[in-house]
């Protein structure tokens, strides 16, 4: 490797550790060689669905330049959330979550978004089983989440008041496909104190605006 890349053995021993320990690369313990890791599977798995989703990046800049917040979309994985596009805010406290990051559907504000808009709302809850407690804002009732979620998909867009992090606020709306189920998410995220009530009474429908100027925005023939 350090050969082909015309580095140092030292270098390129250093690189690859650093690779070790983000998950990109994985070393068999018995052979000492490398294989991509989970990692790069899941980065290499969010560039591919971000193929069409990425003509609607205009929109989220437009989005994150009038609101002054960090932006991100997502599409679901499975019993979790796959961050395809991101754009970061610009002021200083802002809270980042980098293009591929796998995120927990029950307490994020993208994941409750795609929850509400994917069909049966008790067959939703019931595959995610036990709720972990990451704050002391998530919520962990089967019985609770039910109601926040029939609540999200009357009002059209999901809150996230500290509940996977805390200090911190998303408004997202589902992007919706065929049928009205949602095939992916778009959200604002900040601190919560810049995202009092009155803020999020006036995000949640600039954010299901924008959600439908995405699907408008998708290639011919692309279908969600």
């Amino acid at each position: 490797m350090a050969h082909a890349l015309d580095l140092h053995s030292s270098t390129t021993h250093r690189i690859v550790r650093a690779l070790v320990v983000a998950g990109y690369v994985v070393q068999n313990k018995e052979t000492e060689r490398y294989r991509l890791g989970l990692e790069a599977f899941l980065l290499g798995r969010a560039a591919g669905q971000t193929l069409g989703f990425d003509a609607a990046m205009p929109l989220l800049d437009g989005l994150a330049e009038e609101t002054g917040e960090s932006v991100n979309l997502v599409v679901r994985d499975g019993d979790h959330a796959l961050v395809l596009l991101r754009v970061e805010s610009k002021q200083p406290l802002r809270f980042s979550q980098p293009t591929g990051t796998r995120i927990p559907l029950y307490c994020t504000s993208t994941g409750k978004a795609l929850l509400a808009f994917a069909g049966d709302l008790n067959a939703e809850v019931a595959r995610l089983g036990e709720l972990e407690r990451l704050t002391p804002a998530t919520i962990t009732s089967p019985r609770d989440l039910l109601r926040d979620l029939e609540e999200i998909r009357s009002r059209g867009f999901s809150i996230n008041r500290g509940e996977r992090v805390p200090g911190v606020c998303g408004v997202a709306a589902p992007v919706l496909g065929s049928g009205g189920v949602a095939t992916a998410a778009l959200a604002v995220q900040g601190p919560e104190i810049r995202m009092p009530d009155d803020r999020i009474a006036e995000l949640g429908p600039l954010v299901m605006e924008v959600a439908r100027a995405v699907v408008a925005s998708l290639p011919a023939g692309y279908e969600i």
